[in-house]
């Protein structure tokens, strides 16, 4: 894998298990950090767009990351400022580019390259496709770290310990990135089964489970349809309460607790 060559976080937000909640924590995650005071871009790399449709927008088919992974566009042209959050959004043309990337000799850095490219953000935040494919191997190769959210259940856990296994393989073997946290979606702490299966990710994986976890919360399911991030459709909802912990708690984790910590750093 190509190494980045930038220090800034790029985070993929990564499971293999669809209908686990990663859009929704790329999008608020971002939203919630650009709140927080850090210049924030949020990559969409899964074809059904839902992160761009989450920040209404739509993009073209030939626009967006697309358009950078084929050669079409540079970094700087398919980028959409968004103010504190930039997007680099994804559409229905990047099903077409994953098949392309499979059946081309091409290496698995040309997202990592374009990145490098981008000054003036304080992190990265990549909603993954829900399967290991060209497109999410290019994101990895781009990554500095992975973010696993998940439900509280069986199967999810079950789901968890085999991409754990395949990325502590991926960074033994490549240089990949490493696990930055697990991030339980839709919990409820009445919930029997969801407290164990909590207990369980400690257990197993001690260390990667944040303390934050995102309650079950009607606002969260609500905000996508409107185009909002959490913070705008609801702000004073269980949702937005949650995601500002997780974002102070993230920071923490990489060693920039304060707001803006990323950007002060290097002034």
């Amino acid at each position: 894998m190509h190494p980045p060559v930038s220090h800034i976080p790029r985070l993929a937000c990564l499971n293999h298990k669809g209908g686990v909640g990663k859009t929704t924590c790329s999008v608020n995650l971002a939203a919630g950090l650009a709140r927080l005071g850090w210049r924030v871009l949020a990559v969409d790399a899964d074809p059904q767009a839902h992160l761009t449709a989450s920040l209404g927008l739509v993009a073209a088919d030939l626009d967006g990351l697309a358009g950078v992974l084929d050669g079409r566009l540079t970094l700087a042209q398919a980028v959409a400022d968004l103010g504190q959050l930039h997007l680099l959004p994804g559409s229905a043309a990047l099903a077409a580019t994953e098949t392309r990337l499979a059946g081309a000799a091409v290496g698995s850095h040309k997202l990592a390259s374009a990145l490098d490219t981008l000054p003036g953000v304080d992190i990265v935040i990549i909603d993954c496709p829900p399967h290991l494919g060209p497109l999410t191997r290019q994101v990895l190769a781009a990554a500095t770290g992975v973010l696993v959210p998940m439900t509280p259940d069986f199967l999810a856990m079950q789901s968890l310990a085999w991409l754990m296994e395949t990325l502590a393989e991926l960074s033994g073997t490549s240089g990949g990135p490493d696990v930055v946290g697990v991030v339980l979606n839709r919990y409820s702490a009445q919930k029997r089964l969801h407290r164990e299966v909590r207990e369980l990710v400690r257990q197993h994986f001690p260390g990667t489970a944040f303390a934050t976890a995102i309650r079950e919360n009607i606002a969260l399911a609500e905000a996508p349809s409107f185009g909002q991030d959490i913070f705008r459709y609801a702000p004073r909802s269980a949702g937005a309460a949650d995601f500002t912990a997780l974002c102070r708690e993230l920071a923490v984790r990489l060693g920039q607790p304060t707001p803006g910590g990323a950007a002060a750093a290097r002034q």
